[in-house]
């Protein structure tokens, strides 16, 4: 299938680098143009340069999701260069685990901020372009990113399942009120998919997973294949269903991209 999302306009947020990145590519190569982010330029900036020298039409905007003015920004740069915005994605998200009686205020706050007040922040701010009079007849469409832990929970990661679970109840609760307005406001929840959050952790590095813990994640999935996990593709795939027309009866769902593991 080709142009699915022709001539769309997408911000996609943490979309720098992993599964984020995936879902901007996928996005350009069906037609969108994509607004990339990441609170890092560099990656923000390196991944917006691959897509235009795919022919991608592409903007780039660093920015904080927790940070209102900031998102606003990005926001109101996105409508001056393209005229509007048709699609959100609130794929911006970390973790960073510690058992319950090891969590302290700070590591407990850091994720729920990054993860559940983010997707607000940019939820809040593409509103008033998605209320517009002149829209309300038109799909625009809202997929959260929620995780396989915000349903099943995970050890060491109360924090993350806060954030995740809360994602769920905030997507539903967005679905019912801007419905009328003919917002689409989806998630989905990833499994284990290969990221730099997800890899091999050796000696010196401050990412991944110890290789006992990613093995005994692989081998709970029945799709793995040569002891690899999902792909970003896989999780871009879902993302581009509920941003096309061709979800645009579907509001207020949750999809599990997991490989067969969470059935």
């Amino acid at each position: 299938m080709k142009e699915l999302l022709k001539d769309k306009v997408a911000i996609i947020t943490g979309s720098g680098r992993g599964i984020g990145k995936g879902i901007a590519t996928f996005f350009v190569e069906q037609g969108a143009k994509v607004v990339i982010n990441d609170i890092d330029p560099a990656p923000c900036n390196e991944t917006a340069e691959e897509l235009r020298a795919m022919g991608g039409d592409v903007l780039a905007s660093p920015c904080d999701v927790t940070n209102k003015e900031q998102v606003e920004k990005m926001v109101a740069d996105t409508i001056a260069k393209f005229g509007k915005i048709d699609i959100l994605v609130n794929n911006a998200g970390t973790s960073r685990d510690a058992l319950i009686h090891k969590m302290d205020d700070k590591l407990l706050r850091f994720i729920i901020d990054v993860n559940l007040k983010g997707t607000h922040v940019c939820t809040q701010a593409v509103m008033p372009e998605f209320i517009k009079e002149e829209r309300k007849d038109e799909f625009k469409k809202i997929i959260n990113f929620a995780s396989t832990t915000g349903v099943s929970g995970n050890i060491g990661q109360a924090n993350y399942a806060i954030a995740k679970g809360g994602i769920i109840g905030y997507t539903k609760a967005v679905a019912r009120e801007f419905a009328r307005y003919r917002v689409c406001v989806n998630a989905v929840a990833p499994g284990f998919i290969e990221t730099r959050m997800t890899q091999e952790k050796k000696p010196g590095m401050k990412l991944g997973l110890p290789p006992a813990i990613r093995s005994i994640a692989i081998n709970a999935i029945p799709f793995s294949r040569n002891k690899i996990g999902g792909r970003p593709i896989d999780i871009a795939r879902i993302v581009a269903f509920y941003s096309s027309d061709l979800s645009n009866w579907v509001t207020g769902q949750l999809i599990l991209g997991d490989g067969g593991a969470f059935i």
